[in-house]
């Protein structure tokens, strides 16, 4: 979907008056800026480093009662000359401050707003839904 030139001025105008976000129409992307509406934390983590081993198939009661058949998974630590071998691993969070829960919601529904009135569907229909 390309837009139009007024759709355009319409989104530039949202933007100038919320700030934090920026949007990719062609990938149809909201790209929210750390700082904005809240805070990212990056952490690294020393992890033992494991492979996947997987083990017999079982049948097992899901959530709605119905019976699936699932694989059980069993991650096991790498060693090596009988020591594990430990990896950094990447952890990213995102923090919204509690303070701040409404005025982020009310933001939300305003980008919904200006998305629909430009022509993009913000609700999700899965295909079998009606």
């Amino acid at each position: 979907m390309t837009l139009s030139k007024i759709n355009k001025e319409k989104a530039e105008k949202w933007i100038k008056r919320n700030g934090c976000a920026s949007f990719d129409f062609k990938n149809k992307d909201i790209i929210f800026w750390d700082g904005g509406l809240f805070a990212i934390e990056k952490e690294i983590k020393i992890k033992p480093k494991t492979r996947i081993i997987f083990g017999k198939m079982d049948e097992v009661m899901s959530l709605n009662g119905k019976t699936i058949k699932a694989r059980e998974l069993k991650f096991i630590p790498l060693r090596k000359n009988g020591r594990v071998i430990n990896e950094e691993v990447e952890y990213y969070k995102a923090i919204i401050w509690f303070q701040e829960l409404d005025e982020t919601i009310n933001y939300f529904i305003s980008m919904k707003k200006m998305l629909n009135k430009i022509g993009f569907q913000t609700r999700f229909k899965p295909k079998n839904e009606r």
